[in-house]
């Protein structure tokens, strides 16, 4: 029993336990928790279930998690395949395998590199994608970085203040561009609407793009762009209306 007197949980096996307060919870085998959890450390190694909501300092899923209820962290990290029910929110949130949140997904430092789905929106003060993304409703952080690699990335808005879209390094993907040559390689940013304060894009396919200072790159494809400074327009970029407001 850990010093403050909460107890720990661990199913290495095939079973089920209750919620509650526990300092340490780990689930190696095929696991579900039964109501409402509160621990300072979760894990899921194998496949596990929280039928209710997760309050956890640190968390991590390794194999395979769904978390019917709210999911709140300091910090947690997703390296396998893992299913929010409901709202996600706290303070650093790393996805290096596979995450849908089916509400909205609030946290402070948000990095994608692997794939995520997000049914509503997206709040974070730093928002950084090497991977691919699906954002039903808004993408809003300070500071938005993405990384296009090899798959379509889509927000349906995009707000921030420095807003940076950029073509990833393609070398290890010469193989899969030779490979997928049906649409599979397809590195670029869907969105209606961007609009930030510093807007930097590459290879972005959107309706309307509204900055102050704006630099629309190679790949790009938008229908209007309003600025308040300086528009820039480089490679191959094609706008189809601008407006100085």
């Amino acid at each position: 029993m850990d010093m403050n007197g909460k107890g720990d949980l661990k199913i290495d096996g095939s079973g089920s336990a209750p919620g509650g307060e526990y300092n340490s919870v780990r689930i190696n085998g095929a696991g579900k928790i039964i109501g409402d959890i509160t621990c300072r450390e979760f894990r899921i190694n194998g496949s596990g279930n929280v039928d209710g909501s997760l309050d956890a300092d640190d968390g991590k899923i390794s194999g395979t998690g769904t978390i019917d209820g709210i999911l709140t962290a300091r910090k947690f990290k997703v390296s396998g395949s893992a299913q929010m029910k409901e709202d996600v929110k706290g303070d650093s949130l790393v996805i290096s395998g596979s995450v849908t949140v089916s509400g909205n997904l609030d946290m402070q430092n948000v990095k994608i590199e692997g794939s995520a789905r997000v049914g509503r929106d997206c709040n974070a003060e730093v928002f950084q994608s090497d991977g691919s993304f699906e954002i039903n409703g808004l993408l809003n952080a300070d500071d938005i970085s993405i990384g296009l690699y090899h798959a379509k990335s889509r927000a349906r808005e995009i707000g921030g203040g420095k807003i940076h879209v950029a073509l990833g390094s393609t070398a290890g993907f010469n193989v899969l561009k030779t490979i997928f040559t049906l649409g599979m390689y397809n590195p670029v940013l869907e969105a209606d609407t961007i609009e930030g304060d510093e807007i930097i894009l590459e290879n972005t396919i959107a309706r309307v793009v509204r900055g102050t200072n704006v630099t629309i790159g190679n790949g790009c494809r938008v229908e209007l762009v309003e600025y308040k400074g300086t528009l820039q327009k480089t490679g191959d970029a094609r706008v189809t209306e601008e407006k100085k407001i």
